[in-house]
């Protein structure tokens, strides 16, 4: 370790009290030692070291609230909030570098709602924030074989969102190999698809109708009963028989559970968008890159996709 002042390298001298070694300069005493920040997996100073932080964030996606990571860790409801945003960001970048140009054969797409701070319905305004607050959905995109989540969008259940979203999966998916995508009978995916898409895959939509939901279903916030699906073919040539969304609608029920903030009936909402995305985006790298799937024979989505060949931990996706 090389003096600052001197520029001579100096002698050891004991260890600080986190346990780091202290050196001291021969010719002008001065005592310093190697920035623990260098060492730190979020690379700036924090009240917690990489264990609590760790924990926390494995707290977070094996699907426990802020408030009982809170409890659980010890530490204080920002420091967690602070943990999951940071992790988020790095999370996000992960997934952008790593899931680009994926060959990929059945891709499954649906959107699955939430709400920030309230719900549509509740909004007058007067409220504050007014634009910032209401029913958020998110758009999911899944390959049915290896079970990788390529891209996701956060927004409005709207044509803007899901153009968004279809320039993503573009992006994730590999422009060698034309593929089948099914979808819902959202309209504005007719459009999206057709200008992100063109050409790269056969496109299919499984449109569901159903009965009018019974006074008890509405009492226990339940969904209606499926009365048909229709498998419509819109783009392309695409086989009738592999028109599913089960795959992703399935998905969708390991994020309700995993991921606590979408969680119904809770008090775990968001309370701003960029700790939804945030949250989501630490659910989804999680879930490509670490977590076993047991119909993938103890791999990860990744591994199946031929992304990684190793079981990824959280330390992983923050270096």
């Amino acid at each position: 370790m090389t003096c600052h002042n001197c520029k001579i390298d100096g002698r050891k001298a004991g260890k600080r009290p986190d346990g780091q070694q202290r050196y001291r300069c021969g010719q002008c005493g001065k005592t310093f030692s190697q920035p623990k920040e260098q060492d730190n997996l979020f690379a700036q100073k924090q009240a917690v070291d990489d264990k609590q932080a760790l924990l926390a964030l494995q707290l977070l996606v094996e699907g426990n609230s802020i408030r009982s990571t809170q409890r659980i860790t010890g530490l204080a409801k920002k420091t967690v909030m602070r943990l999951l945003v940071m992790a988020g960001e790095r999370c996000q970048i992960v997934l952008d570098t790593n899931i680009q140009n994926i060959p990929v054969s059945d891709v499954q797409t649906d959107e699955i709602w939430s709400f920030v701070g309230k719900k549509n319905s509740r909004r007058v305004l007067g409220d504050k924030n007014f634009h910032e607050i209401g029913d958020a959905w998110t758009f999911i995109a899944i390959e049915r074989n290896t079970k990788l989540v390529l891209t996701h969008e956060v927004g409005r259940r709207n044509t803007g969102s899901a153009i968004r979203f279809m320039a993503k999966l573009a992006k994730a998916a590999s422009a060698d190999q034309k593929f089948q995508l099914s979808t819902d009978g959202f309209k504005p995916y007719n459009y999206a698809v057709g200008t992100q898409l063109d050409g790269r895959c056969d496109y299919g939509q499984l449109v569901k109708i159903y009965a009018a939901p019974t006074p008890e279903e509405q009492r226990r916030y339940s969904p209606a009963h499926v009365v048909e699906a229709i498998a419509t073919e819109v783009y392309g040539d695409p086989i009738p028989e592999r028109i599913c969304t089960s795959h992703i609608e399935r998905q969708n029920g390991s994020l309700r559970q995993w991921c606590k903030r979408l969680t119904r009936l809770t008090y775990a909402f968001s309370k701003k968008w960029g700790n939804l995305k945030a949250a989501l985006a630490l659910h989804f790298a999680y879930y490509n890159f670490c977590r076993k799937h047991s119909s993938l024979k103890g791999r990860t989505p990744a591994m199946a996709a031929g992304i990684t060949d190793r079981v990824w931990g959280i330390a992983d996706l923050l270096a």
